[in-house]
């Protein structure tokens, strides 16, 4: 399943692109990837979140930038260069694969498309409060808060993903 945490529960390996980190932290919400396992990113999307978000003030101790090797760097540079990622994207999935990371977190569909054509599992931020909710990290209450709370970030979701999300929480939680 992975490496054990702290309380001796299986954590999962999880690298996530700039989107999912933003949006979760819009609302409040960045602690539910460390509830979930181990996070890493690459230097690219450091670098978008120290433009973002002024993150050398605020990153948590608990993701790891985690540097990319030559060869990655090249097939991230030419994904980029062809349009079908950006250069953080990239090298996130890159990174993804060497890691054999349990999930690729990502609110980007193309690079969500092209991270499940090479085998990744793919989960966005919504995913994230729907899993952490589901594990039991979260009670109802707080899972339609923390949803809520992402449904006011500048994370867009459809209204009839809002609506299936919604639902789901209360069938989760036994709430007809």
């Amino acid at each position: 399943m992975g490496i054990k945490g702290e309380s001796g529960r299986p954590v999962m390996r999880i690298v996530c692109d700039t989107g999912p980190i933003l949006h979760l932290r819009e609302a409040g919400l960045l602690d539910l990837l460390h509830d979930i396992g181990t996070v890493h990113i690459p230097p690219s999307v450091n670098t978008e979140l120290l433009n973002l978000l002024q993150w050398n003030q605020s990153m948590p101790s608990w993701i790891t930038i985690e540097q990319i090797k030559s060869s990655e760097h090249e097939r991230a540079e030419a994904l980029a260069m062809s349009g079908v990622l950006d250069y953080a994207e990239a090298t996130a999935v890159l990174i993804s694969q060497r890691l054999c990371a349990k999930w690729f977190v990502t609110d980007d569909s193309a690079a969500r498309i092209f991270a499940e054509s090479l085998g990744l599992e793919v989960h966005g931020s919504l995913g994230i409060v729907l899993w952490t909710a589901a594990a039991g990290h979260l009670k109802y209450d707080e899972a339609q808060d923390a949803l809520s709370g992402l449904i006011e970030s500048s994370l867009w979701i459809s209204p009839g993903v809002r609506m299936a999300a919604v639902e789901a929480l209360k069938k989760m939680f036994d709430r007809s």
